[in-house]
């Protein structure tokens, strides 16, 4: 590891202004993955700014207005033992819970995850579902964007000279809502998703889906929504043979490679069976009251 000039801001401003400064600087959170590519020289940054020490880094706060709120350097495993994120969340729950191990996960943080833009993210499509925004401070002020417009291609996210991401928003779900998250991996933990589908869904009278967005993970190069499945599904009843068809759907849409890991056409399949089991399950999730889903 190179030797590099290290910062400790304790204010977004004083973060913004030496990023502005040190416009190649590296801002460490977590530093799962930073800390690993800086030691086998990956990266070689001459200046590191640490944002760990920010107001309020590490919370999760909720509130029926505002939502649920994520701090710079609130950790992954918060997010999966948060009982408020398990009740009104789960997809994000589930997702924070698939990454690494325990160890890891107590020190990655979920903004991390989210700006390292890997197309594989599992905490991702928890946040798109449930409509996420990041918030962005910069020398110029501060902004709010989508996460599924933030993520722009692989290692790229929408940020301009001495800007980083200061919390994630996520607002509160509509009244019957449910939401799940599934990956495939070739083993179950300490790997990277093969493919990843995320949804969430409301319910209107009579079971109907009322809406729902579908996210899926590793097969494009950012999270991509599914809309065309959306659609087939939004406003119908959701039986098996719409959920089939949902599910062709969402794989046709999907823009997977072939590697090392897996095929195209394997991607492909595992998107057409998880897409159905997921809306399934959030749709499960969503006839769920929350009290019941808390004793479960």
């Amino acid at each position: 590891m190179n030797a590099f000039e290290y910062f400790l801001p304790t204010s977004a401003k004083e973060a913004a202004q030496l990023l502005h400064k040190y416009p190649k600087a590296m801002v460490l959170a977590g530093g799962t993955d930073l800390l690993v590519r800086m030691k086998v020289r990956v990266y070689q940054p001459s200046v590191v700014i640490d944002i760990k020490r920010l107001p309020k880094a590490d919370e999760i706060r909720y509130s029926t207005k505002g939502g649920l709120t994520l701090g710079t350097a609130t950790s992954v495993r918060q997010v999966e033992l948060s009982q408020t994120v398990i009740d009104r969340y789960p997809a994000l729950s589930q997702g924070a819970g698939f990454i690494g191990s325990p160890q890891i996960r107590n020190r990655a943080t979920v903004i991390g995850n989210i700006v390292n833009a890997a197309p594989s993210a599992d905490t991702a499509p928890g946040v798109i579902v449930h409509g996420g925004k990041v918030n962005i401070a910069g020398p110029k002020g501060r902004r709010s964007m989508l996460c599924e417009d933030f993520i722009t291609g692989p290692g790229k996210r929408d940020l301009k000279r001495g800007e980083f991401v200061s919390s994630i928003q996520i607002p509160t779900p509509p009244a019957r809502t449910g939401s799940a998250y599934v990956r495939h991996t070739p083993r179950f933990a300490m790997d990277i998703a093969v493919v990843g589908v995320g949804a969430a869904v409301t319910l209107g009278s009579k079971n109907v889906c009322k809406d729902v967005k579908i996210v899926l993970g590793a097969v494009a190069p950012v999270p991509m929504r599914a809309v065309e499945a959306e659609a087939i599904l939004r406003g119908n009843e959701l039986t098996p043979q719409l959920l089939a068809e949902a599910g062709e759907a969402a794989a046709a849409e999907t823009k997977p490679i072939s590697d090392i890991r897996a095929s195209e056409e394997f991607r492909r399949e595992l998107v057409r069976v998880l897409t159905q089991r997921m809306v399934s399950a959030a749709s499960d999730s969503a006839q769920t009251p929350i009290a019941k889903r808390r004793a479960a």
